[in-house]
């Protein structure tokens, strides 16, 4: 029987795997034997990110912000037994009366609609068995005035259609 940390011969795809958790998670995940996709926007820490996993890890550019590349990443890798999304930037925080709504609104669709993308073209190819993990910032777990959790929500809802178990969220 297979360990349950054993992730030998599992496909992981992690979006927004070039640096910071996203990093953390794939240099874990091939530690335990899975084979590593990083997707991310910027190629030159795609590249470093890459050769710091070392063995089979490859990696993908992608614009999340754009659902036909992210339809295309997905039809390229074929099947993939686990999703993780922690793509994100750095947001300011402002109440509500400062807030700038072109920045909030190119923010919300990093957090929100890129998500769905991503679980929406990506849970087709996940092996019986797979998972999607989506993460959320601090923001998930101490939202100021004015803010939400739309990754959670997001969760609750695809959740739903995606069977249970098969969609996580770790907040981190």
């Amino acid at each position: 029987m297979q360990p349950k940390n054993d992730l030998r011969n599992n496909r992981v795809i992690v979006i927004g795997g070039s640096l910071g958790i996203g990093l953390a998670v794939a240099l874990n995940a091939a530690s335990h034997g899975a084979k590593i996709v990083i997707a991310s926007s910027n190629r030159l820490r795609l590249q470093k990110a890459v050769e710091s996993i070392g063995g089979e890890a490859t990696g993908e550019t992608l614009d999340v912000s754009d659902e036909r590349s992210i339809e295309a990443i997905f039809a390229k890798l074929g099947p993939i037994d686990h999703l993780v999304y922690t793509a994100g930037d750095s947001h300011p925080l402002r109440d509500l009366a400062t807030t700038d709504l072109s920045e909030a609104k190119r923010a919300f669709g990093l957090r929100y609609w890129s998500v769905l993308a991503a679980v929406k073209d990506g849970s087709p190819h996940i092996r019986p068995g797979g998972s999607i993990v989506l993460t959320t910032g601090i923001a998930g777990q101490r939202p100021q005035k004015g803010m939400g959790n739309c990754r959670e929500r997001l969760r609750n809802h695809r959740g739903l259609d995606l069977g249970a178990g098969r969609v996580s969220v770790d907040s981190c």
